[in-house]
């Protein structure tokens, strides 16, 4: 369990990754040991939504449940993590507002981030989003480029829905939690879930290939709880190459059934990876 060191000022946490079946094909297959090793990394990558996951407990111990219904984080995954690999999570509390968030790897930092409650200094720089109802994939999905993504433009809205049993298995499985709030008989989506929204939401209207989390903007507006199908909506801010990566930036929100907004997101990623001579992060 997380402890706190420091008058509470620091809470700590030991974990190890793991992956189901990392030599096994992946929808995205940068997460199977064959397609990461012929892009330069030692093994199949750990999902950074799955990875921000295992840090619930931590945050949670740090700021309180509350985090989960109004609180915010942007993280940065600038190395990657690989199954079996020995994790410590650290929060610790800057000023009266703003925590850090760090994953090491032994001295590798893997993931850095900052983290509160109420709303985050970078929240009026989103997207304002608008509510849509999800729309079924369509049956040929274009494959997507730098050239026609859609910046200033919107994705197809996608329905999700998640039950009880789907949200708990979810976060037992997948997450490996322990919160009862996140387990429990009327359980609140897993962070885990909702930063993986706007990697669905890009499938969601084209096709690609090996992509990477990069970075995410979360911001809680208010509690959301399983059982529901929810709706999300994204549009998408800009497109850009940097060192022979193709990125995409894409702002969105998860919606309740009855249209509320419950987060408010952004998403960046690489969806199409140069070959790297190192496993360095990208």
């Amino acid at each position: 369990m997380p402890f706190p060191v420091d008058d509470v000022r620091t809470v700590t946490d030991e974990f190890t990754a793991f992956m189901e079946d990392p030599d096994a094909d992946k929808p995205n297959p940068i997460h199977s040991t064959e397609t990461a090793r012929e892009h330069g990394f030692r093994g199949a990558l750990v999902g950074g939504a799955t990875a921000f996951g295992w840090t619930a407990r931590t945050i949670v111990a740090a700021l309180g449940a509350r985090w989960l219904d109004n609180g915010w984080v942007h993280l940065k995954f600038v190395n990657p993590i690989y199954p079996e690999d020995a994790l410590r999570f650290e929060v610790e509390h800057n000023n009266d507002n703003i925590w850090s968030l760090g994953v090491k790897r032994d001295k590798d930092v893997c993931i850095v981030g900052e983290l509160g409650l109420g709303r985050a200094p970078w929240f009026d720089l989103l997207s304002e989003p608008q509510f849509h109802r999800g729309v079924p994939v369509a049956d040929t999905l274009p494959v997507l480029t730098l050239d026609n993504a859609p910046v200033g433009g919107q994705f197809q809205p996608m329905a999700v829905p998640l039950s009880i049993e789907a949200a708990q298995t979810f976060a037992r499985d997948r997450e490996r939690e322990t919160l009862e709030i996140l387990t429990g008989d009327r359980p609140r989506v897993h962070p885990a879930w909702v930063a993986e929204q706007l990697i669905h939401m890009l499938h969601h209207s084209y096709d690609y290939g090996p992509s990477i989390h990069a970075q995410s903007h979360i911001q809680h507006l208010q509690p959301a709880f399983a059982g529901q199908t929810f709706s999300i909506t994204a549009d998408c801010r800009e497109v850009y190459e940097r060192k022979g990566h193709h990125y995409i930036v894409n702002d969105g929100a998860i919606w309740s059934e009855r249209g509320d907004e419950l987060v408010r997101l952004r998403h960046t990623s690489v969806f199409r990876i140069a070959k790297l001579t190192t496993s360095s992060g990208v």
